[in-house]
């Protein structure tokens, strides 16, 4: 049995596709599992990561983990997920953690990725440089007044598709010689924020203006929805964004499938980003 955490999310759920699609047999882990609609043949199961209690009944029988890390976290759950019988875990991680734990961010997922090693599980660590879905945060000033403000707009990143960071998951859950790897995952291509709107404006077929927008400002409207450190971190981040930006192969080399592109995941998702603009 594979218990896949985060089962709602957007890799989290391609896992569980992927995993049922072979044939395994999988548990989905979700509040809400009754609203979730998993696939028939996955066993939804109620749990929270953030209540250690809820963990006993999603852990039975379990023998591998996708353990997507919630940002309020908890370290308590590779231990207990070993203490339970779970031989090996798979970590979203993060490339972030290559700045060190002075960032808020990065110092999160060193933490989780500690926890899993101390866990005595056998781990994989899946490092995503960055995903496309971010975008989605640009969605609503592109319907109501097409165009996106965001600060470092001309900072490249191989940003990837969750579904291509789901599938590399998916190989370290279902096959062998997964154990002790970090694999650090990309996009195929390095592109800057105001190129990624160009592509969407090319997939809309509607011109989608492009504001890079002061530090300060960008500081300020962080701090609307989340605390301090954490908007301090997101920024950081940004400013180090060049120590992310190599185009890597690992996607293909364990996968066998190039990774997506952008201008694939805005064909594939232009609905979200389609407004009265067209009308």
């Amino acid at each position: 049995m594979i218990l896949v955490t985060g089962a709602t999310g957007s890799v989290g759920r391609e896992v569980v596709r992927l995993l049922h699609k072979d044939g395994l047999k999988v548990r989905a882990l979700s509040r809400n599992p009754e609203k979730a609609n998993f696939p028939a043949g996955v066993e939804g199961v109620a749990g929270d990561l953030l209540k250690p209690e809820t963990f006993q009944a999603a852990l039975e029988g379990v023998e591998k983990v996708f353990w997507m890390l919630p940002l309020a976290a908890d370290y308590h759950f590779p231990r207990i997920a070993r203490h339970s019988g779970v031989r090996h875990i798979v970590l979203l991680s993060a490339a972030t953690v290559e700045i060190g734990a002075e960032n808020a961010i990065a110092r999160l997922h060193l933490n989780a990725e500690q926890a899993v090693r101390e866990s005595g599980a056998s781990w994989t660590f899946l490092r995503p440089s960055g995903f496309m879905t971010d975008a989605f945060r640009w969605k609503d000033s592109i319907r109501s007044e097409g165009v996106v403000r965001v600060p470092f707009g001309d900072l490249g990143i191989p940003v990837i598709d969750s579904r291509d960071t789901a599938a590399v998951a998916a190989k370290a859950l279902s096959s062998d010689g997964h154990e002790g790897k970090i694999y650090t995952l990309t996009g195929p291509e390095r592109l800057t924020r105001r190129q990624q709107v160009r592509i969407l404006g090319e997939v809309l077929g509607r011109e989608i203006g492009f504001e890079t927008i002061p530090d300060d400002i960008a500081h300020e409207q962080l701090l609307r929805h989340m605390p301090a450190e954490m908007a301090d971190a997101l920024l950081d981040l940004s400013k180090q964004g060049q120590r992310f930006s190599a185009v890597l192969p690992t996607v293909k080399e364990v996968t066998g499938q190039a990774p997506r592109t952008f201008q694939q995941w805005a064909i594939d998702h232009a609905e979200a980003f389609r407004s009265s603009f067209n009308d």
